[in-house]
């Protein structure tokens, strides 16, 4: 499952660096130019993070933020701003809505990948382990056997999706380190 991040940068460069940067075999990248494009495009996409520069022509970074961070599906979408290196930041704003990190351009991609992936993922584990489910004592034994054998298919299911991003991880992990050592290779 590949996670969804929209971009929302006026800048064709640098959503195109975004673009690259994210592995295409764990991001789908969605980029927009215009505030009201990502407005628009919020509910259809459910992304898993979003990217935002705050200077946005139509609707800026400050007013979709507060925007997403009000709805109630959006609140828990990790948010990393962008700022420009010599763009003031306008402070109240900034204060009327939760953000994760703040980025100023240039900005390392490598490491704002790790970063998003990271925020990413902390939002993905529970807070909490579930309790040991109260079986219902008037309940036949028949059917509580039928749940249990339900519930064992379910936790088999949901470690094999677990393997299976495990090994997806691993792979981009593993690509990532080969491409950076045949780089440093073709340049010796």
């Amino acid at each position: 499952m590949n996670y969804k991040i929209l971009v929302a940068d006026d800048s064709p460069s640098i959503q195109k660096l975004i673009k690259i940067s994210f592995p295409a075999d764990e991001f789908e990248i969605f980029a927009f130019s215009d505030g009201q494009e990502v407005l628009d495009s919020l509910s259809r996409i459910n992304p898993d993070a979003i990217l935002m520069n705050l200077s946005l022509p139509h609707k800026d970074g400050y007013e979709l933020g507060e925007h997403i961070k009000n709805q109630e599906e959006l609140a828990q979408v990790p948010l990393i701003l962008i700022k420009e290196a010599f763009e003031p930041l306008d402070k109240d704003r900034l204060e009327s809505f939760e953000f994760d990190k703040l980025v100023q351009k240039p900005f390392d991609s490598d490491a704002l990948v790790q970063k998003v992936r990271s925020i990413i993922e902390e939002r993905k584990i529970p807070m909490t382990l579930p309790e040991e489910p109260v079986w219902d004592e008037d309940a036949s034994d028949d059917m509580n056997v039928e749940l249990d054998e339900k519930i064992r298919e379910l936790v088999k299911q949901e470690i094999l999706e677990v393997e299976r991003e495990l090994e997806k991880r691993i792979k981009a992990r593993i690509l990532a380190e080969l491409k950076m050592w045949l780089i440093n290779n073709q340049k010796k």
